[in-house]
C-alpha cells in the first residue's frame, strides 16, 4: 500500500491510497431456482457455493474502512432469495445504515414480501424479458402469472404498511426472441408499479446464443427506441437502453461508481465479468474469460486489496482506457490475445479489452 506511481510518456502519476468505496456488489450464494437459457450459471466452470452468515458479516466488517460507501447490492450471478439467511442478511445491513438492492427473478418475492417492506430495502430490480407467457417460459422456464402476481402483491404490502420503498424496476434481456414484444412491456411495467425499465443487450454464452444478439447491425434501434420514448409519459417510465454499436466511448460502470465486487468465495473482484469463468462469444467469436481476483477477505482486508498496487493500476488504466479495443481491431480473429481475458497487447493483467459491459451494450443493475 502507499502511493502507486505510475510513470508513462514522459508524465508522473501518483496514486495515493482511498477509502473511496462507494456501491459494492456482495454475491451471497450462486444458486438458483431457475435456470434461464441465457444466463450464466449453464456455462460456468465454478461449483455452486453460498457464503456463510459469519463470513458476510466479516464483509460488513470490512466496509468500515470506507465512509462514502453508501449502497450494498446483493447480488452476484444468483438468486438472492434461495440464501437461507436473507431475512438476517438484510436486516444486519440496514442496521448498519446502507442502502440495500438485489435483483431477483421474482419467483420467491411473495414469499418475503412482508419482510422486504418492513426491514426497509431500497430498490428491488426484477428480471422480466417477455410480458408473454410462452417466450417468458420459453427464457426463464418458470410462469409468468406467478412472477406478475409477486410483484403485485408486494407493492400492495407497501400500499398497506404505507411505505413508498422498495422502489421496483424492471430488467430485461434484449434478443431476437423478445425483442418484437418489448413494447408490451410498458402497460405491464405500469400496472406492476415499475419505476424503471433497465435494458440490457445479450451476453451470449454459447455459440447458439451468439445468434439471438440485436446488436450485430441487423437492428433498426433508432426506430425501436423513438416508439418507446413516445410512450414512456404515458406509462410514466423511465427507460435505461444499452448501447447497439460499437462506439468510441469506453467506459466501465464499475470504475466510474468506484464499486468493487465481493465473490461467494470471498475474492475481490473488479466487476461481474471476471466474477466466474466462462466462454463468451464476442460476435461469435468465441473467447475465454478466466474469473481474477486483486485477493481475499480471508486473508486480507477489503481496503489492503482496494489500495493495492495491481488493483489500483487496474482501476486507473481502465478509467483511461489504457488497452487495446479488441473488439474492432482487424487482427482479431487472428491474435492471440482475443482468445482469453488474461491479458492483451498493452501488457494489461487482466484484459478488459473485449468487454462490451464497458461498450455499454451489456448493462448490469
Amino acid at each position: 500500500m502507499g502511493s502507486l506511481t505510475l510513470k508513462f510518456q514522459g508524465y508522473t502519476v501518483e496514486i495515493p491510497d482511498g477509502r473511496d468505496i462507494k456501491k459494492a456488489y456482495v454475491e451471497i450464494t450462486t444458486f438458483c431456482n431457475l435456470n434461464c437459457k441465457m444466463c450464466f450459471r449453464r456455462f460456468w466452470q465454478d461449483k455452486l457455493r453460498q457464503m456463510q452468515f459469519s463470513d458476510y458479516l466479516k464483509v460488513l466488517d470490512n466496509f468500515k474502512d470506507f465512509p462514502q460507501l453508501e449502497t450494498v447490492y446483493l447480488g452476484g450471478i444468483g438468486e438472492p432469495l434461495v440464501h437461507p439467511d436473507i431475512v438476517e442478511i438484510i436486516k444486519e445491513t440496514k442496521k448498519r445504515g446502507y442502502r440495500v438492492e438485489f435483483g431477483t427473478n421474482g419467483a420467491l418475492l411473495n414469499k418475503y414480501a412482508e419482510d422486504l417492506v418492513n426491514l426497509g430495502v431500497d430498490k428491488i430490480t426484477v428480471s422480466i424479458d417477455a410480458p408473454e407467457k410462452e417466450v417468458y417460459m420459453d427464457i426463464r422456464g418458470t410462469d409468468f402469472s406467478k412472477v406478475e402476481d409477486n410483484v403485485l402483491y408486494l407493492q400492495s404490502v407497501k400500499k398497506k404498511l404505507g411505505k413508498s420503498n422498495p422502489e421496483v424496476w424492471l430488467e430485461v434481456v434484449l434478443m431476437k426472441s423478445n425483442i418484437g414484444l418489448i413494447e408490451n412491456l410498458l402497460p405491464l411495467a405500469d400496472k406492476l408499479g415499475i419505476t424503471t425499465i433497465l435494458m440490457s443487450n445479450l451476453m451470449p454464452f454459447s455459440k447458439e446464443l451468439s445468434k439471438e444478439i440485436i446488436y450485430d447491425g441487423s437492428f433498426d434501434d433508432t426506430t425501436f427506441i423513438d416508439k418507446l420514448n413516445t410512450k414512456i409519459g404515458k406509462y410514466r417510465l423511465k427507460i435505461i437502453y444499452p448501447k447497439f454499436k460499437l462506439l468510441t466511448e469506453r467506459k466501465c460502470q464499475f470504475i466510474e461508481n468506484n464499486s468493487t465486487v465481493i465473490g461467494v468465495d470471498m475474492g475481490v473482484y473488479p466487476c461481474y465479468r471476471l466474477l466466474h469463468s466462462y466462454t463468451e462469444y464476442i460476435y461469435g467469436r468465441e473467447k475465454f474469460v478466466n474469473k481474477y481476483s486483486f485477493g481475499s477477505l480471508n486473508e486480507k482486508s477489503l481496503f489492503e486489496i482496494w489500495n493495492s498496487n495491481d488493483y489500483k493500476r487496474f482501476r486507473f488504466n481502465v478509467k483511461n482506457a489504457l488497452f487495446p479495443s479488441c473488439t474492432d481491431c482487424p487482427l482479431e480473429n487472428v491474435c492471440d490475445f482475443c482468445l482469453t481475458s488474461d491479458s492483451d497487447c498493452y501488457n494489461n493483467t487482466p484484459s478488459c479489452a473485449d468487454c462490451l459491459w464497458y461498450r455499454g451494450i451489456v448493462q448490469c443493475p
